[in-house]
């Protein structure tokens, strides 16, 4: 059996992580929002680890806390879509902000395998000469950024049935 002196010995390891609240769908469930744990200090940039970050890692498990405090360990892969507040994916270069402003950044409209349609641009974030959106989007990296007013959408690209560009 652990004691609780063993719990306090574990806590004293912690690293201490900025709670956030996410809203995020599961293949074959409903949107929920749920808290993800962010670093105060990114491992790559000055600052804030961003959500992005978290879905990029080469961890395979997602670590959340439900509305009801419990905690879960979610396969990124069973992950269909993560919505956050769009101050909490403020990046430096190779950022969002940064490619809008080399005019790199498409409207499109995504519509899921869930039927969920999100509407917003993408930032093209990679070399010259492979600028076009078909590019962007058969690229490596598992989710992709749609980013509007209101929110950043983290979309796996696994569930995406169809990209619409809307300009």
């Amino acid at each position: 059996m652990t004691s609780t002196s063993e719990y306090a010995a574990a806590d004293s390891y912690r690293i201490p992580k900025d709670e956030v609240r996410v809203e995020i769908a599961l293949q074959g469930g409903e949107p929920e929002e749920v808290s993800v744990f962010l670093s105060p200090r990114a491992a790559f940039h000055p600052g804030r680890e961003r959500p992005s970050e978290l879905l990029s890692g080469d961890e395979l498990f997602l670590t959340v806390k439900s509305s009801d405090g419990a905690v879960r360990f979610i396969n990124k892969d069973a992950i269909v879509w993560m919505s956050v507040a769009p101050e909490l994916e403020i990046g430096g270069p190779g950022s969002f902000q940064a490619e809008l402003a080399k005019g790199r950044c498409r409207p499109i409209d995504v519509q899921l395998d869930d039927g969920r349609l999100f509407v917003g641009e993408v930032a093209i974030m990679l070399p010259e000469g492979n600028c076009r959106v078909g590019d962007f989007l058969n690229s490596a990296a598992r989710f992709f950024e749609v980013r509007n007013e209101r929110a950043v959408h983290f979309v796996n690209r696994d569930h995406v049935v169809m990209v619409k560009l809307t300009e």
